[in-house]
């Protein structure tokens, strides 16, 4: 009789842990749904989780949070998932029916978990084109969920997690799926695209049709005569004020970073107007326009390159001590220019005009 009570006591323990394990789960899931950011973390080298989850959600009141209207801040609840969830739990809450940041929350503890099967995660996610903020260290930024989840899988391809062959084809799906290359997963894939025969028609096409411009380097590096019109035209839009000269996708800044890997004398005299054009500003010269600008004079690697750099540097100096006091200058662009893509031939320039203090590393 005493074993019949024990066994039964056992049993409801375990029902009531169940219950609980449940409870906190359905817990987590609400305050995922509610935080309106993914917080991304480093996965490719970490392990499961085993945390404390009673003391993290003891203290959250969700009865509080429901009365709130719009996104809420919370301590950052992601890894709960990990010490909560079987695998095949986790496996569930990828399902398209579950929102974007819980389904992003459980593909992270897979991957540290180094599921066998994160491809088929993958597939049936990198379309999705809900945007969500991911917040990375102190800055947050809206991406279209696809993007993270092809970023975070992908991260797992030098871990062996991912085969090289499904590596390879998750690039070709986000290089070759219409309307993906506004991903920045796609957008950065395109900057280091090697000039491989195969690709040029689809990446000409994503210029020309769909307008991303990060495709412009990757043109480029084909040097084809009869493209030379479309990175002159990109050039020519440096005064188009609907543009934002601080973003990445700016057309003329994508232009600037495809001279860097295709230097021809045609493009000289629309880098000098460009020059000109940010030196007549009445406001500073905003990075990254300038600190492109001379990357991509730099890869001149010849005297009139030093001479130009020279002769902008000089002139921003005198516009400098006149017109405003920004330390945004021309010389700061050029150091972090040179801190990028280092040229002994410039080096000598570093000294005769000081910028912002990047410290050591040029070299």
């Amino acid at each position: 009789m005493k074993k019949i009570l024990f066994f039964l006591s056992i049993c409801l323990l375990l029902v009531a842990c169940t219950d609980k394990r449940q409870e906190q789960i359905a817990k987590v899931l609400f305050l995922l749904n509610r935080t309106g950011a993914y917080n991304e973390m480093q996965n490719t080298n970490g392990r499961q989780y085993y945390l404390n989850v009673d003391s993290l959600l003891d203290g959250i009141d969700t009865t509080y949070i429901k009365t709130c209207k719009g996104p809420r801040a919370f301590p950052v609840v992601q890894s709960l998932l990990d010490s909560l969830c079987t695998t095949k739990e986790l496996c569930e809450l990828t399902n398209r029916s579950y929102s974007v940041g819980v389904r992003l929350a459980a593909t992270d503890a897979l991957i540290r978990r180094k599921y066998a099967h994160l491809e088929e995660i993958l597939l049936s996610n990198y379309t999705d084109t809900t945007k969500i903020y991911v917040r990375s260290d102190d800055v947050i930024e809206e991406e279209y969920a696809g993007s993270v989840f092809l970023r975070n899988v992908q991260s797992c391809r030098d871990k062996t997690v991912i085969s090289k062959e499904d590596s390879l084809r998750n690039d070709s799906l986000a290089l070759y799926t219409p309307g993906l290359s506004k991903y920045q997963y796609t957008k950065k894939l395109l900057l280091r695209l090697p000039p491989k025969e195969s690709y040029y028609s689809r990446v000409k096409e994503i210029v020309l049709k769909e307008r991303t411009y990060q495709a412009l380097k990757a043109l480029a590096r084909f040097r084809r005569e009869g493209d030379k019109a479309i990175l002159m035209s990109a050039l020519s839009r440096y005064a188009n004020e609907e543009e934002d000269v601080e973003s990445e996708d700016d057309e003329t800044n994508n232009a600037l970073l495809a001279v860097t890997v295709w230097p021809c004398q045609e493009f000289i005299p629309m880098l000098m107007h460009i020059r000109d054009y940010e030196i007549k500003k009445h406001d500073s010269s905003m990075p990254p326009r300038s600190k492109y600008l001379f990357e991509a004079v730099m890869a001149y690697d010849n005297q009139w390159a030093y001479n130009f750099i020279d002769a902008t540097l000089a002139l921003s100096s005198k516009k400098k001590g006149r017109e405003y006091d920004s330390y945004i200058t021309m010389a700061t662009s050029f150091h972090s220019a040179m801190l990028s893509h280092y040229n002994p031939r410039f080096a000598s320039l570093l000294r005769k005009y000081p910028g912002e203090d990047f410290g050591d590393g040029y070299e």
